[in-house]
């Protein structure tokens, strides 16, 4: 699971800004922030670059445990 938004807040920054450091579209963006909020069957993230993962960590100021929760494969599909 990805707690972009959770970062977000934490570093008072906007997907805008993020985009801006990273070059990462805000769409992109967007689906990740999202992501967290859907029901398991309605998630579309499947899997990062570790290219971006390294931009979004270096524009964040932290590590990519930051960023990403293991869910195993069953918790995932009972989740929200």
């Amino acid at each position: 699971m990805f707690k972009l938004a959770d970062l977000l807040d934490q570093r008072q920054m906007t997907m805008y800004q993020l985009s801006k450091k990273t070059g990462i579209r805000p769409n992109t963006l967007s689906q990740w922030v999202n992501n967290g909020k859907l029901r398991a069957e309605d998630r579309h993230v499947k899997a990062i670059s570790v290219e971006v993962l390294n931009l979004m960590c270096e524009a964040l100021g932290c590590t990519p445990g930051d960023l990403l929760e293991y869910i195993p494969d069953d918790e995932y599909a009972k989740s929200p």
